[in-house]
């Protein structure tokens, strides 16, 4: 019989999907938190779920006494042997194929076919493992326009685990890459995936709110990723807008259905041209260029 001891504490609050995440954001503020992770789930949208998992029960239980997620969230807390949930939550992490690429983690064997591009990486506490309609999208955008462009300079806004990045220098050798993250841990984890993929020494990492870092200072890109919220998009328009090089693409995404045309008017208004949208699920991935 387990005891409290072997076991992993999970908190679930269920409710407003953007609500859910607007907090899980916030948390990024806590050096040392109490929790082992925090993840972020679509359910039903609008719906989602919050899930935090603890090695401890009193931490679990005082979380969910005194949470600050308001009233409107179902939060309960329940126990889960800690002995089986990393495997079960790798169950839910099936290999991943968009366009060319070949999205696996450690627990699944590489590709026999040679014509696939493989991009090894492990779900933790960086976003974008591929599984997530937004990050997907992204890769069926960038391959789609690897048939008419093949970009030089490259920006990956808000790179999690450096996926995409990753994905622009396994088939852009030449590509200067520039990956950033507001959060410390992802790019640390970003830098993780990029040597266990053999692509460490081609893609600068720094960690950057918006566009404050220096290294974005003055520069401009034929090719932007921006695969955050629509609400700091539509914050960041003129930024990102401004960043990209004349006749460059940028990919957006995200973005939930219901936000892709306010999203879409922001850049517009920077004159930037749409081009072609990817729906998956109740994501939206925004592919735009900017005039000659």
């Amino acid at each position: 019989m387990n005891t409290s001891e072997n076991l992993v504490w999970q908190v679930n609050a269920v409710g407003n999907f953007a609500q859910l995440k607007t907090w899980a954001d916030a948390q990024e503020q806590h050096e040392d938190p109490l929790w082992l992770c925090l993840s972020v789930f679509e359910e039903n949208l609008p719906e989602g779920r919050l899930q935090i998992l603890f090695t401890d029960e009193t931490a679990a239980r005082v979380f969910t006494r005194n949470h600050t997620l308001g009233n409107n969230f179902i939060v309960e807390c329940t126990p889960l042997e800690s002995e089986n949930w990393i495997a079960k939550s790798l169950e839910g992490l099936p290999v991943v194929h968009a366009g060319r690429f070949y999205l696996y983690g450690a627990h699944h064997d590489g590709p026999d076919d040679a014509s696939v591009i493989p991009i090894l990486i492990e779900a933790g506490e960086a976003f974008g493992t591929g599984h997530h309609g937004t990050t997907k999208g992204c890769l069926l955008a960038f391959d789609d326009c690897l048939a008419t462009v093949a970009p030089t300079s490259v920006l990956d806004l808000g790179t999690g685990t450096g996926m995409l990045a990753i994905a622009v220098a396994k088939v852009l050798p030449g590509a200067k890459i520039l990956a950033t993250d507001i959060d410390p841990i992802a790019v640390n984890v970003a830098a993780a995936n990029a040597n266990i993929n053999g692509v460490g020494e081609r893609i600068d990492l720094v960690v950057a709110d918006g566009f404050s870092h220096d290294a974005l200072k003055g520069q401009q890109f034929e090719l932007i990723f921006a695969n955050i919220l629509a609400n700091p998009l539509i914050t960041l328009a003129s930024e990102i807008s401004g960043a990209l090089a004349p006749s460059g693409t940028l990919i957006l995404s995200g973005i939930l259905d219901t936000q892709a045309s306010q999203v879409r008017g922001a850049y517009e208004a920077q004159h930037i041209n749409f081009i072609q949208e990817y729906a998956l699920d109740e994501w939206r991935v925004l592919v735009m260029k900017a005039p000659d």
